[in-house]
Parts: C-alpha cells; structure tokens; sequence
C-alpha cells in the first residue's frame, strides 16, 4: 500500500461507522464471501458494486445481523458499539391489502416501534397522497418507498438497500435517485446501496466498494474513481440544462458542451463529482460515457486491471 493510500485509509477509518475484518461466509464448499475487510464511512452514500452473483447481498445479510458471518469480524464505530439499521435486502416486506399508512401501523406494532412519526415518515417518502389505496395497486416504484419507509421506522443509522432500482423504468429510478440523496442530506445518515449498474451509482454514491466472487477489490471515493475517466459524457434529462451547461463551463468542469438532437454532450470533463452531483438535480434519464467510459472502468477493476 502507497503512503497515500495509507493516509487515505486512516483517514477513511476515523469517520467509520463499519468497520469488518476479514468476513467470509461459506456455503457447503461455496464461498460467498472471502476475506471481506472494509470501511464504510459515517454520514455517505456507499455504492456497493458488483455483477450479479458477486456476494453483494450475503454481505449485507451478514451486516444487518440475518446470518452469522462464518469467520472474521465486523464493529460499528458508535459510543456502544451498537447500531440502528434500517434495510431492504431482496424484495421489500409489505401488507398487499393494507394502505401505506396501515402498513407502517402493522410494522411498528410487530416490531415494537414508535407510532408517532408514521406520518412523518409517509410523507418524506412520497406516499402521503395515497389515502386508502393498497399497497397491491401500487407502482414497483410506490412499493420500494414503502419497503424503504417501513426501514426507516428505527429511525437507522445505517439504511441498506439492495438493487432499489430493480425493474424500476428510467422515471422511477430518476424518482427512487432523488430521494435516496434528499434522504441522506436531510437526514445524515450513511446509506450503503448495492447495483451492478455504475453508471446509475455514479450519478448518487460519494465513496465506491467493489466486490467480485466474493472479494473485495477496490475501495475509493468518487473523486478517485473518475480522476482522469471519460473525455466525453453524454445525457439525456427532463429539466431544462441550459443553465446548468453554461455554469459547467464557466467554473472549468468542461471544456464545452453541446446539444445534439435533445442529447447533451460534456466534452474534456474535469470535475466529475460536481458535473454529476449538478446533472442529479436535471433528473437524468439516460447516461453514457465515451473513450474510458465508467463501465470499461469498471471492467477493469474487476479484471484487475486498475491501478492498486
């Protein structure tokens, strides 16, 4: 490990709220896990990376307490070493004939939490308008909120997500994006989401892990993973960019932009985590990097092509 990299992990581990050592998990003669050692920031959005199968979510099974870790540790870096989690791991538990309201009624009930900030809760999550319709007639997108609302019933420190955006069409994930960053900012919590889509993840996560056949082979932040990517970023959105394109150029983000037929096109990028954390309010539908794009970056890191 480099003197930077160093100071980068020490640095990294004094805001920790998790921190795991050397976490494996074996099924039979199948590992899911090997070897798991990270450190998940307090007060970011994490995106959790890895195809489909990499052991994204026996990790996070493992971290919310729902299986047992076959060796290695795990500790949250809290006065007590405690922690309250709030999670969806797979599909969201909900009622189908109950409304939003009665669900979260019914949750807290079962689970022995407060009744009093349901309400409150409804609302920031988008459903308060929904009244009395059940939960079965809901849109998938409705459903991940509630399944998300009823997370936040324990009032978490750390909210886990897995694949909230699956099955989700583009409106839907711009909806489920926004939200996810209103949530942290209003609520400063650490929120750990797991995709095998980096594109999608670019435009909401601050720090990244990468995981593939149950290791972890990279850990960074965003400005780390989009040092020196792509010459060229082009998107599509449903807010008006103008204004947003010309800041872009004036504050040396870019080196031009223009529009193609209703596309957007970023030329010689500079500053990725200010273009994207300004393109997340332009709710974007679409996403494509040029040259070294995102996902060839990614390709890298899984083949172990990436700088160490």
């Amino acid at each position: 490990m480099s003197e930077t990299q160093g100071n980068r992990s020490r640095k990294t581990e004094r805001n920790a709220l998790l921190v795991t050592d050397g976490v494996s998990k074996r099924y039979k003669e199948t590992w899911a896990n090997r070897e798991v050692t990270v450190v998940i920031p307090r007060g970011k959005i994490v995106g959790f990376v890895g195809e489909n199968g990499s052991g994204k979510t026996t990790f996070l099974r493992i971290v919310c307490g729902l299986i047992k870790p076959t060796s290695g540790t795990f500790r949250f870096e809290t006065a007590d070493g405690s922690c309250r989690i709030g999670a969806i791991v797979e599909t969201p538990s909900y009622q189908p004939n109950m409304s939003a309201t009665d669900n979260m009624r019914f949750q807290a009930r079962l689970c022995g939490k407060d009744e009093s900030r349901i309400e409150e809760i409804v609302s920031a999550v988008g459903l308060g308008d929904t009244g009395r319709k059940r939960a079965k007639h809901f849109s998938l997108g409705m459903r991940q909120r509630l399944g998300i609302a009823i997370a936040l019933l324990s009032d978490p420190e750390l909210l886990i997500l897995d694949e909230p955006t699956n099955g989700l069409d583009p409106q839907g994930i711009v909806e489920m994006r926004e939200f996810l960053k209103r949530l942290a900012a209003e609520r400063e919590m650490t929120i750990l989401v797991s995709s095998h889509i980096l594109s999608e993840l670019s435009l909401l996560a601050d720090y990244y892990l990468f995981i593939h056949k149950g290791r972890i082979l990279r850990a960074m932040e965003a400005e780390e993973l989009f040092a020196g990517a792509s010459r060229q970023i082009r998107f599509e959105c449903k807010k008006d960019p103008t204004e947003f394109l010309q800041e872009a150029v004036k504050e040396g983000w870019i080196e031009r932009a223009d529009r193609e037929s209703g596309v957007n096109v970023l030329y010689g990028p500079q500053k990725y985590p200010e273009i994207l954390r300004a393109m997340s309010l332009l709710e974007v539908t679409s996403l494509e990097t040029c040259d070294d794009s995102l996902e060839a970056r990614y390709m890298k890191i899984m083949q172990g092509g990436a700088d160490k």
